[in-house]
């Protein structure tokens, strides 16, 4: 079983119960301003969880799908908002066709294989509509490196501690998440660089058109917290 699999439950809306949606708004705000989307084109967005982005973007009038491969995610995010179009799904198996397509908060590069995330990046582009923009939000390698903390630990709302353990191992960054109660998770994430991703998204048929650092739409550099690239189907 992949690490993905079984990690989006209950103890990770336990984890992560802290999220708001100061950096949703921020980068909705970009994209927006950036793409332009006519309120009448649909949009994706994948590995949408329990539909944080997908709630601002549905009362700011566009016509927002997610999907996500956890269920409890999904289920989850219906409970709190039933009107939310969003429901269990493969990235690398698109269903239907979308004049948008957002991969937003490193919801890539959980796969190992480097044809496993090349399979969902043809997914992506083939899901996309003629002329289509694709924008894919990830974290920046080097920014990561500099920052990175080996050890934490942190108590929840419930009052259960949690450690986590973090490094950097073949091309990896990777997670522990030790739960006082007996849990056990990991988490993995490939390190792709900017220029390593525009490779992957040429060969896709996707071509860039922009790079951003940050979700206030700061030019990009080494040292930029974050990786945002945004291109066209080119097919």
């Amino acid at each position: 079983m992949e690490w993905f699999e079984n990690w989006f439950d209950e103890n990770y809306l336990k984890l992560y119960s802290h999220r708001n949606t100061e950096d949703a708004e921020k980068q909705i705000n970009l994209i927006i301003n950036t793409l332009n989307p006519d309120k009448h084109e649909t949009i994706l967005d994948l590995g949408c969880g329990e539909g944080r982005h997908c709630i601002i973007f549905k009362d700011r009038g566009f016509n927002i799908k997610g999907i996500d491969l956890s269920e409890t995610l999904i289920n989850s995010g219906k409970n709190k908002e039933p009107e939310l179009d969003i429901e269990v799904g493969d990235i690398r198996e698109i269903k239907g066709k979308f004049s948008i397509i957002l991969s937003l908060f490193t919801s890539f590069g959980y796969f190992q294989r480097d044809y496993e995330n090349m399979k969902a990046l043809n997914s992506i582009s083939n899901a996309l509509k003629h002329a289509g923009w694709f924008w894919i939000d990830f974290l920046n390698p080097e920014f990561l490196k500099s920052r990175l903390v080996p050890e934490s630990e942190k108590t929840l709302h419930d009052g259960t501690r949690v450690t986590e353990m973090r490094r950097i191992e073949n091309g990896l960054v990777i997670k522990d998440i030790i739960f006082e109660t007996g849990e056990t998770y990991i988490e993995k994430i490939k390190l792709f660089t900017k220029e390593q991703l525009e490779t992957m998204l040429e060969k896709s048929g996707i071509a860039t058109t922009g790079v951003f650092g940050s979700y206030l739409g700061e030019p990009w550099n080494k040292s930029s917290e974050r990786t945002i690239i945004y291109g066209k189907k080119t097919g």
